[in-house]
């Protein structure tokens, strides 16, 4: 992704959007993201109109699945709700004549209309949501493809036809993990955080105007798909049960375990199959997870999460590694009423801090240590209010700066969007990065771990949050980070070797030249 300088417009005035509708009645998601849109500082929805629609009715297969899989997994978001109920508009009438007269910035097509009707009659083009890798625009089979061929990642966005007959361009693009056995849970994923798109994209252009438009991605317009059959349906339902079945079998005999390893030498040689590396294996009923090293007089310490699968909470321990391949007995050094994981350590004004990861208490805390490596005491409350994991702390230059990843609202998943923030000192005011969150991406968002210089150049390490959680590494060369800009490029992923019964990754750390990460295995419930 290249790094790209954008200046902000001077735009005091709210976008007006115009919203053009299969029907009044629309999926909850995409009422929502319009409600937002509507109470933001940088837009006003001024319309909302019917437009005669020729959308597939969907196959009565589809509709008997569809309440099962609900029902099995949860609502998927689409429950329909009235646009007028919402955005308080009455609904408008006339011709596109009569429509530019209205002086509309954005038009904004939702549902099963033929966007080609609007051409001409907003200052920036016509809008709508895409999903799938075809970019198409139906809502209703949205996520279907992707659980049907078991693809790693679902993909959505918004896309701009800014003049009449011109190829559409990307003004947002993300990707989520696919979960393989429910399109009712897929699409909850999916949508609830599509539906925040509209909002990001709009808030892009008010501030950087027309210039940022014409410097997004083109792309080619595709013909929309057919509707699906019952065959099609039919024919998926055993692909499920088969998917099913095969996790249930794995979930009774084996048991998902995080572990520990280190090594000694060169930090910059990180193996797929840990090679070279002391395993730290814990007992079969917890996991060991999100390695940090500290070095400190000569002696080094690995601090990590420690999850007892009997309490389903984490806690932060402590073990002391040494360079025979020895390694001490953990020792918990850090335990709260909430979870508390990924003890990212830094030091500060001479003084050593930890920040575990405590989404769960929707707080950003600091501990300092005052019995090192026993004993941390709260210091202070960075962010209250918040939900993210993975806080990762870097200073450059005169500003401190935090990596987190975030959840959509109504949202449980934490894997696809990173948010930096910034501030002048460790314990001032954090400022939101403008363009939050600065990347939407399961394949490499999640922090992995703290950044590194190397060659004269700032790497940031993620996490492959595809096929599973903590699926590999993502090694990332940071492009631009300023206080208006953030842009990065993937030079490197690290995938686990399935041979040597490694099906994860997702933590790396150095202290001088030790080197720790965490990896997931599968280990037999007997024997």
């Amino acid at each position: 992704m290249a790094a790209v300088a954008l200046e902000s417009s001077p735009q005091p005035k709210r976008l007006r959007v115009g919203i053009f509708a299969d029907t009044r009645l629309q999926p909850r998601w995409v009422v929502e993201a319009f409600d937002k849109v509507a109470r933001s500082d940088f837009a006003l929805v001024v319309l909302i109109k019917v437009l005669s629609s020729s959308e597939a009715q969907k196959p009565f297969l589809w509709n008997v699945y569809g309440r099962l899989d609900r029902r099995l997994f949860g609502p998927d978001h689409s429950e329909p709700k009235d646009l007028k109920d919402v955005l308080h508009l009455e609904f408008a009438s006339g011709t596109n004549p009569d429509l530019i007269k209205l002086d509309l910035d954005v038009a904004f097509a939702i549902g099963a209309v033929d966007d080609r009707a609007l051409d001409g009659i907003a200052r920036h083009g016509v809008w709508r949501f895409y999903f799938g890798p075809e970019r198409t625009s139906s809502e209703a089979f949205a996520g279907w493809r992707e659980v049907v061929d078991d693809a790693p990642v679902t993909a959505s966005g918004v896309k701009v036809r800014m003049t009449p007959g011109a190829p559409p361009r990307i003004a947002y693009q993300s990707w989520s993990r696919t979960y393989p056995f429910s399109l009712a849970r897929n699409r909850a994923r999916l949508l609830a955080k599509t539906g925040e798109f509209a909002w990001r994209s709009l808030r892009d252009l008010h501030r950087f105007g027309e210039p940022w438009l014409e410097q997004c991605k083109l792309v080619n317009d595709v013909k929309e798909p057919a509707g699906l059959t019952n065959k099609d349906v039919l024919g998926v339902f055993p692909q499920l049960a088969s998917r099913l079945l095969k996790r249930s079998v794995e979930k009774a005999l084996a048991l998902d375990q995080w572990f520990l390893a280190f090594r000694w030498g060169d930090p910059r040689k990180l193996s797929a199959d840990l090679s070279g590396y002391r395993r730290m294996m814990p007992p079969k009923d917890r996991i060991w997870a999100d390695p940090f090293a500290v070095e400190k007089n000569g002696r080094h310490f690995v601090f990590f999460e420690e999850l007892p699968f009997s309490t389903g909470k984490g806690h932060i321990a402590v073990s002391e590694v040494r360079r025979d391949g020895s390694w001490s007995q953990p020792v918990k050094v850090l335990e709260r009423d909430y979870h508390l994981s990924y003890p990212f350590i830094f030091e500060a004004d001479g003084e050593l801090f930890m920040v575990p990861e405590t989404a769960q208490n929707r707080t950003v805390e600091v501990y300092r240590c005052i019995d090192f490596p026993l004993k941390w005491k709260l210091d202070r409350v960075l962010m209250d209010g918040v939900r993210l994991v993975d806080a990762t702390f870097h200073r450059s230059g005169e500003l401190w700066w935090m990596f987190a990843n975030g959840a959509a609202p109504g949202s449980s998943v934490f894997d696809d969007e990173l948010y930096l923030f910034f501030s002048n000192k460790i314990n001032g005011s954090w400022h939101p990065h403008p363009r939050n969150p600065v990347k939407s991406d399961a394949r490499g968002a999640r922090p992995a771990g703290q950044l590194y210089w190397k060659n004269g150049a700032l790497y940031r390490p993620a996490q492959i949050c595809v096929p599973r959680y903590g699926a590999g590494l993502a090694l990332h060369r940071v492009l631009r980070l300023t206080p208006n800009e953030y842009a990065e490029r993937q030079v490197e992923r690290i995938l686990p070797d399935a041979r040597q019964n490694l099906l994860g990754l997702h933590t790396v750390n150095r202290a001088g030249d030790l080197t720790v990460i965490d990896a997931f295995a599968r280990r037999r419930r007997i024997g």
